[in-house]
């Protein structure tokens, strides 16, 4: 993905994460008061899967290969939840992804999002090529095009990550470079961490995994020269599902 559709992404996700309150369309969505909080008795981790928050720590296996498929199914009990800081919100966001049940033709994914303005959330039952498309359209949908579906892993479809790994290509907007900096752990999940940079500028971080379709972390920064984000998600509760 060039730079530019990813700020034209990262601008409307800043505007759904300030809006966020109102009730927006589909199967089950409510709006509440934000203390009605982050999770609800689902998010308690299992198997020791979650409340790791070690973003920092070193991932035991040497790369991540990608040259397969990307593994995109749905499993019930799949869980994420994150922590998003943005310059758009006064403190800090919580995004919930949850397979509620799931078949080889159906499943039912329920979504939360909770900003200090308040509480989105969202459940839909659909084909799982349809679930995604559901979704589109809301705040919780919104946040979701970071993980399934995403343009953004086009950048390392058929490569194997280990530390120090980089490349580049030039566009239009001038030269985009990749790099594997870390291998690291968030939640129990564990990823390659990368940055993409314009021009020699951050624009993208991410950490991934061909295991599984969210990433443990995503940063956006939104104009050239930035040293902080205007945009972090975060992986802080994980399970794999069944």
């Amino acid at each position: 993905m060039q730079p530019t559709a990813a700020r034209v992404l990262l601008a409307a996700l800043m505007v759904l994460l300030a809006g966020c309150g109102g009730g927006v369309g589909g199967d089950a969505t409510t709006a509440t008061d934000a203390s009605t909080g982050a999770t609800d008795a689902t998010a308690t981790a299992t198997d020791g899967e979650s409340a790791d928050q070690s973003g920092d720590g070193d991932a035991e296996r040497a790369s991540f290969s990608f040259n397969g498929t990307w593994d995109q199914r749905y499993r019930t009990g799949q869980y994420y939840r994150y922590d998003i800081e943005s310059r758009s919100i006064d403190g800090t966001a919580t995004y919930e992804w949850e397979v509620v049940s799931a078949t080889d033709d159906e499943a039912t994914v329920r979504t939360k999002l909770v900003t200090p303005n308040g509480t989105t959330e969202q459940t839909v039952t659909a084909p799982p090529d349809e679930v995604y498309g559901e979704l589109a359209g809301t705040p919780s949908g919104s946040v979701a095009t970071l993980g399934f579906d995403s343009p953004y892993y086009n950048g390392v479809d058929g490569e194997t990550l280990s530390v120090g790994d980089s490349w580049e290509s030039s566009g239009p907007n001038g030269t985009v470079s990749f790099e594997v900096e870390a291998l690291s752990t968030y939640a129990g999940l564990e990823c390659a961490a990368f940055v993409v940079r314009t021009n020699g500028s951050a624009f993208w971080e991410s950490c991934v995994t061909p295991e599984s379709p969210l990433p443990g972390y995503v940063a956006f920064y939104e104009e050239e020269g930035d040293d902080t984000p205007a945009f972090e998600m975060e992986l802080v509760e994980y399970r794999s599902g069944n």
